[in-house]
């Protein structure tokens, strides 16, 4: 077999709809033109994050097998990688010689890469690799990984937002009545807001906790969008409410810093979201900065690489909770025992009132088969290769020349 073609599509991120519109810190939330409080500037995360949302990467055979895989962000600047450096690798390849394209992808790119869009270019590679592989096998990808180490895949629901506090509590109960045993909020505040932020944010944990009870785990993310100072306040005011985790409570690059919260933090501090490479992640774990860790497949270099992040942190003791439980994440996810869960978005009360206002779309439209939880489990997927199937009319319809 042999690879015939690759082409990139891009995706606008308005196939994403009102969905980039909730409220929540990031990291840009320190300048007030990108702060999005009280829903008041519903614009904010447009400004920084588009217009490209998402990158559908497809490789061709001879044999007549198309494998898919998926990045996110980036602007399209993935798209003119797979088509400008990446293609002319593995055009005429053997799709099955997985590590050793991996390989030369990986250094064809170190010029201008070792992060970001060009390895976030290959991952979208990496996956529509391990999709031909499963296809010509004839097996879920899970199954060439060595196979399922779960009977099913426990899931989070992860999409508890601060819109406002009557419907963050009637989310949370229901996410609870659904069978989740964990739930994610986003905090809505960062370091400009004070202390009337601080006492908002602890509001907002306070409104789940009481929703939920005692049973259920409550995580929450601060995207990137603290200082190590604030952080540390900030947690220290949240002990009280027996947190899962804190996730990205400061930048990406500063792991001193995460190390530092770490250490002072009564709850487990989650990172890796934003990160690249076994490399990017034996960083986050020589430096004991997280006590879980949560790579990207669209990131951390596809699932080749996801798998070697997994094992490197099980000889740390440190669990991996990937971000997003894409269907190519869950085979990663199903096949591997140090991946105890995967995180999933359900879609949010504001969000469906929306839709019967108006013709509206919703994150996942671009597929076929997002993954649907039963009872807070994720079912193993079934269907040959990584199972993601592509919603082409909406391909068409939300493409960006």
């Amino acid at each position: 077999m042999e690879i015939t073609d690759i082409n990139a599509t891009k995706i606008s991120n308005e196939s994403w709809g009102e969905f980039i519109e909730f409220p929540l810190v990031t990291i840009m939330s320190k300048y007030e033109e990108y702060r999005n409080v009280d829903g008041e500037n519903p614009q904010a995360r447009r400004k920084w994050m588009g217009p490209v949302g998402d990158v559908v990467v497809e490789v061709e055979t001879d044999a007549g097998i198309t494998g898919v895989g998926v990045g996110n962000w980036g602007t399209g600047a993935i798209a003119t990688v797979v088509e400008e450096t990446l293609s002319k690798i593995v055009v005429g390849e053997d799709p099955t010689q997985r590590e050793k394209l991996w390989e030369q992808l990986y250094r064809a790119t170190l010029p201008f890469g070792r992060k970001g869009v060009a390895v976030m270019a290959i991952s979208a590679v990496d996956q529509a690799l391990w999709d031909i592989a499963g296809k010509e096998a004839g097996k879920p990808v899970y199954e060439l990984l060595g196979g399922p180490t779960k009977d099913e895949i426990p899931a989070y629901a992860s999409n508890l937002h601060p819109v406002d506090m009557e419907t963050l509590e009637r989310e949370a109960q229901e996410y609870a009545e659904a069978g989740f045993d964990a739930v994610k909020l986003r905090f809505p505040h960062g370091p400009e807001a004070g202390r009337s932020g601080m006492k908002e944010n602890e509001k907002v944990v306070e409104t789940v906790r009481d929703a939920v009870g005692d049973e259920l785990e409550i995580a929450a993310d601060a995207y990137m969008g603290w200082s190590v100072r604030y952080a540390k306040k900030m947690l220290d005011r949240l002990e009280p409410y027996d947190m899962a985790w804190v996730e990205e409570p400061v930048i990406a690059d500063d792991i001193d810093g995460y190390a530092e919260v770490r250490e002072a933090a009564p709850m487990p501090i989650s990172g890796g979201e934003h990160e690249f490479t076994r490399w990017g992640h034996e960083d986050l774990l020589e430096a004991e900065a997280v006590d879980i860790l949560q790579p990207d497949v669209g990131r951390v270099g596809g699932i080749t690489e996801m798998m070697k992040v997994a094992d490197m942190a099980e000889v740390h003791d440190v669990p991996v909770i990937p971000h997003a439980g894409t269907n190519p994440t869950l085979h990663a996810i199903a096949a591997h025992t140090n991946m105890p869960m995967a995180e999933y978005f359900p879609t949010p009360e504001w969000f469906q009132e929306q839709q019967e206002e108006k013709e509206s779309t919703y994150a996942d439209v671009i597929f076929e088969n997002p993954p649907s939880p039963e009872g807070g489990s994720i079912p193993l997927p079934e269907e040959p290769g990584i199972s993601t199937q592509l919603n082409r009319e909406a391909l068409e319809h939300f493409a960006v020349e």
